[in-house]
């Protein structure tokens, strides 16, 4: 890994929730990142959430110093005053997932603009429950079939999702945890959201830096300037991160600002 050196003019930096501003301890944005988050701010930096969560899970995150989101993986990008992106699965790759779960292949959580809902509870969906500390409604699935669709998880293990991506045309699949995959749009992720917002804010690519900890995030890492893996991540990410930082409940985000001249205090 490279020494840490001073990128030039940072006006904006990206940020994933779980594990990398959330921990995974407390379920909350540690102090450190808070600091680091306000004097990033106070020196002009705009600061941009990027996470998989839809706008009802992210509540333990203070938006104080936060510009704009970037939710469901990129299917909706929300500042304080609008909505400037939001696109829904294809109602056809739905239905299949829908029939899947019917056939007992598998979970799945489905999330709504406004809602979300599980299809059941089995050991990878308490597991991600206890992980990321949220607790998912059982809900009727055929719902799906009649309301838009922004995000699913699908609750299979790695080396299990031929069965989804063999039997769905438009849809992408990531992986954040072991225990399930994000589905949405195929042209879609957070590597367009992240462009859609520095076009937005007229910022340049190398103007931006990210932090992520997940392999939903190693597509930011290709259109910003510098990218930063916090020590908790996941090894493939670690491995394609410009640096790697400490872990998120060890001062990550605010000893990679210092190390790298965006904050003036150890």
């Amino acid at each position: 890994m490279p020494l840490w050196n001073t990128p030039g003019r940072v006006k904006a930096a990206f940020f994933d929730a779980d594990g990398t501003l959330l921990s995974f301890k407390t379920h909350q944005v540690p102090d450190s990142a808070q600091i680091a988050l306000s004097e990033l701010r106070k020196a002009g930096v705009k600061c941009f959430l990027a996470t998989g969560r839809p706008p009802y899970q992210v509540d333990e995150i203070p938006i104080d110093n936060l510009e704009a989101f970037i939710l469901l993986n990129g299917q909706m990008i929300v500042t304080r005053d609008d909505v400037l992106h939001a696109e829904a699965l294809d109602p056809a790759d739905v239905a299949t997932v829908v029939q899947q779960v019917r056939d007992g292949l598998y979970e799945c959580l489905f999330m709504e603009r406004g809602r979300c809902y599980v299809s059941g509870h089995d050991d990878k969906v308490r597991a991600v429950e206890e992980a990321a500390g949220l607790s998912f409604e059982e809900g009727d699935i055929e719902q799906a079939l009649h309301n838009e669709i922004f995000q699913l998880n699908i609750f299979l293990a790695p080396g299990q999702t031929d069965v989804v991506t063999n039997a769905t045309s438009n849809m992408r699949l990531t992986r954040w945890s072991p225990h399930f995959v994000d589905a949405f749009p195929r042209h879609g992720g957070k590597a367009r959201a992240v462009r859609r917002l520095l076009d937005e804010y007229g910022i340049a690519p190398d103007e931006a830096i990210c932090f992520g900890d997940g392999g939903n995030d190693l597509e930011m890492f290709g259109v910003v300037g510098t990218s930063i893996a916090m020590g908790n991540a996941n090894d493939d990410v670690r491995e394609q991160a410009d640096y790697v930082t400490d872990d998120v409940d060890e001062g990550g985000i605010y000893n990679a600002c210092f190390r790298l001249g965006l904050v003036t205090e150890a």
